[in-house]
């Protein structure tokens, strides 16, 4: 055992040393959790949180209508950013045109309602699919709202409708009760940086293991270093165990950072059963680990451990559902990430994180991940190589 962790220990500080590797593991996991989960906020669609949506408005701020247009917007889980010629920034950062759902509304529509003059409301959502077409139905049920709020007061107050008091139709009592019952659980589905952060960490975990791992692996078979470490007084079980934990505890090392950084800097929250996300993301690190011994062992040149496991893992991240929330996908490819080890570790995530799974419900997802590190050993041990043959 001592020999074991001797191995282990020296491959791990000496991968350290590299300082590409210590690039792509407390650097560039921070890059890409900023950039994906600032491009994906949003994917979730209408899963109850809240949204924002930009207003350009010159008018009156007091404007009655304007404000009942506020009201019911709102209503629809929106948080508004207004914006006129007089405040182009919010928060001094950012300004109109850097939000993808806009609304433009004119102004001075108190004097063009009374006056039976026709009102255009223009909006713009950038964005496809049912995330899209489910902001402009909330945009268009705001605004029809505000429509059939009018036409409430003209009803009701034939004489001093034009007052626009529209306080007195919200507080009126509804005379169609809508009763709601509950008919499941209700998932909200994880975007933006929660998704991301996840996600990212996987996918970096693998390309860690199956690149930087197994390079290191293969420049011992070329320069022999290997070879002369098969003729001191260490089993060959010895020697792959060894490299096996050092590789291990390299992405340990990386998942432990970006668990923290992605606490610290994105605000994320993993939940009540964080120790068990550990235990669930160590598992899949030693998978990745024992495949990264594979790698290098089967690998006969630099360009295919530069080339092949880049591809795979990108390949296993979109499919799996580290890039975005696999649950907004075609069924199909729901399906298909099933049958994925990333797809694994993400919906073990999203179940322990977001949608109130317990232990019990990951259970079969910690067995696979066990049964992949399993595999991965027994590949290891039976293609370990010491040498590279021409």
């Amino acid at each position: 055992m001592n020999k074991i962790w001797m191995i282990a220990q020296k491959d791990f500080l000496y991968a350290l040393k590299d300082k590409s590797v210590l690039v792509w593991m407390f650097i560039m996991p921070l890059v890409f959790f900023a950039f994906i989960g600032s491009t994906t906020q949003g994917f979730s669609g209408g899963s109850g949180n809240k949204s924002t949506l930009a207003v350009w408005y010159e008018g009156d701020a007091n404007d009655p209508i304007f404000q009942q247009m506020q009201y019911r917007l709102e209503a629809e889980d929106y948080s508004l950013r207004l914006f006129s010629p007089e405040q182009l920034f919010y928060k001094d950062k950012w300004t109109f045109d850097d939000y993808d759902r806009q609304l433009w509304v004119p102004g001075n529509m108190q004097q063009q309602v009374v006056a039976g003059n026709q009102v255009e409301i223009k909006y713009l959502i950038e964005s496809d699919g049912m995330g899209g077409d489910f902001h402009q139905f909330k945009i268009n049920k705001a605004i029809y709202q505000t429509l059939g709020d009018l036409l409430i007061l003209k009803k009701t107050q034939a004489k001093g409708w034009r007052e626009l008091e529209f306080q007195k139709v919200n507080e009126m009592p509804r005379m169609i009760t809508l009763d709601i019952a509950k008919a499941g659980k209700q998932e909200n589905i994880p975007s933006g940086y929660e998704q991301a952060v996840p996600g990212i960490l996987v996918m970096f975990i693998m390309m860690l293991a199956l690149t930087s791992g197994a390079m290191a692996l293969f420049q011992e078979r070329k320069t022999g270093v290997l070879r002369r470490l098969s003729a001191a007084p260490i089993s060959r079980r010895q020697l792959i165990l060894g490299k096996w934990l050092g590789k291990w505890l390299l992405t340990i090392c990386q998942l432990i950072y970006g668990m923290i950084m992605g606490a610290l800097l994105f605000k994320i929250h993993w939940g009540e059963h964080w120790l068990m996300i550990i235990i669930l993301l160590m598992s899949w690190s030693a998978a990745c680990a024992g495949f990264a011994i594979l790698m290098g062992s089967l690998a006969k040149n630099e360009g295919q451990i530069g080339g092949i496991p880049v591809i795979v893992s990108m390949l296993l991240a979109a499919l799996g559902g580290c890039w975005w929330p696999i649950e907004v996908a075609p069924e199909w490819m729901q399906q298909l990430a099933m049958f994925l080890p990333t797809g694994w570790v993400m919906d073990a995530l999203h179940e322990l994180m977001y949608f109130g799974g317990t232990i019990a419900d990951v259970f079969l997802h910690q067995l696979a991940l066990y049964a992949l590190t399993g595999l991965a050993l027994v590949l290891a041990f039976t293609k370990f190589n010491h040498e590279l043959k021409n």
